[in-house]
This record gives C-alpha cells, structure tokens and sequence, in this order.
C-alpha cells in the first residue's frame, strides 16, 4: 500500500470531518507537516460538537505554530481562525488577530507576507469589520512598496469586499491610490456591481 501523503491525510480527514470526526481527529493528529496539520484539525474542529472544540482548535493553531517559515504559521492559521468565526467562538478572536500580524510581520517578501493577509483577512470577514480592519491595515501596509503584482491583486479584491461593507472606508483607500492601473482595476471591478465575496475555507 503507498502510503498516503501529507495532502491526502488533510483531504480524508476534512473529508471524514462531517460525518465522523473522531476519525478525522486521529487522523489529523497523525500529520507532520504544520501546514497541512493545522487545516486538518481546523477542518475538524469546524464540524466537531461543541465540547470538543476549544481543545481541537487549540491543536490547530498549535500545529500551525510549528511551521518554520513565518508565512505558513500565518497563512494557515486562516483555517482555525474562520472556524473560529463560523462556530461563534469570537471571544479571542482580536488577540488572536494581533499575534498573526506580529507574525506577519516577520515575512521578508512583501508578496508573501500580503498573501498570508489577505488569507487571514478573508477567514475573518464575515465577523464583521471589528475584526477585519486591523487586518486590512496590515494589508495595506504591505502593499508598499507595490513590487509584485500578487500585492496589487490583494488589495484589489480587499477593497472590493470591503466596498459592500463600508463604502466610505473603501473610497478613502482607491482615493490614497496613486493613479494608474491598480486604481482603474478596483474602481472597473466596483462599477461592474458584482460582490466580491471571501473565499469558502469549510464545505
């Protein structure tokens, strides 16, 4: 039998997450690779009964932890931080939020450490802008200097989501832009009037 890898563990056991998450969570406890270890639990924690949950999702952000490049400890942390939102568990949620933006703050490449933002700003957007506007700022923050377009791409989509929630912050970001392409982007996107929604984490 081949064994099965780090990406097939996480599969099966956000897979198993729904129907049996007892197995998920044996499953998930056997990854070794941070990564691919914090989104296991992540996912189990989502859809495990609720006595169960503060310890799993501890696990998940422990997990993520032990990654030795600082964007996979942010970008994965995501995970438990939407299950998190989606289980109504928002009490440590802004403290949470501050230790991934000093973590964040140690990703040299700008690129990556905008990535690993607008992860975690996504995972946190639907519980409403008390908690996503410091993330935003992180975000914008790393958007200069702009030198890779994976940036851009970012604070586009960031503002655009933000537009349905607060179009008065969302303007003042496009009007602080310097003109060129970025700006004609956000403002051609909000004028098509599609919503731009946070991707899903959990289906």
């Amino acid at each position: 039998m081949i064994p099965m890898t780090a990406t097939d563990s996480r599969n099966l056991a956000a897979q198993l997450a729904h129907t049996d998450p007892a197995r998920g969570l044996v499953i998930a406890r056997r990854i070794k690779d941070p990564w691919f270890a914090c989104q296991a639990l992540a996912w189990v924690a989502r859809y495990c009964a609720e006595e169960e949950f503060e310890q799993i999702i501890k696990e998940a952000f422990r997990a993520g932890g032990k990654a030795e490049d600082p964007y996979k400890t942010v970008a994965s942390a995501a995970w438990p931080v939407r299950a998190l939102v989606e289980r109504g568990h928002l009490g440590r949620l802004l403290s949470i939020i501050t230790e991934l933006k000093t973590q964040a703050g140690k990703i040299d490449l700008l690129a990556s450490r905008s990535e690993s933002l607008f992860l975690v700003f996504q995972a946190v957007f639907p519980a409403g802008r008390e908690y996503w506007l410091d993330v935003l700022h992180a975000l914008q923050e790393s958007s200069e200097p702009m030198i890779n377009w994976r940036q851009g791409r970012n604070l586009r989509d960031a503002v655009w989501m933000v537009w349905e929630e607060d179009e008065g912050l969302a303007k003042s970001i496009i009007d602080n832009l310097e003109p060129g392409r970025l700006k004609r982007q956000i403002e051609s996107r909000i004028a098509s009037e599609r919503h731009r929604l946070p991707r899903p984490f959990f289906w």
